[in-house]
């Protein structure tokens, strides 16, 4: 991964973080940097596509 491509994922992460209220370092922080890790490589480039398909994929 290039720097910009770690800033997007970073920026989703700790935007999701802030919203559900959940510690970076915490099971629930890393379980959510892989699955957005995911999203990432298959075709969520941004932070707010990465944000929506987490909504979906949790229910909100």
């Amino acid at each position: 991964m290039n720097q910009s491509e770690i800033e997007v994922v970073c920026g989703a992460l700790e935007e999701w973080c802030r919203q559900t209220r959940t510690a970076l370092d915490s099971d629930d922080g890393r379980d959510a940097a892989t699955v957005m890790l995911g999203l990432y490589k298959t075709g969520h480039e941004t932070k707010d596509s990465i944000l929506a398909a987490m909504r979906r994929v949790n229910g909100g």
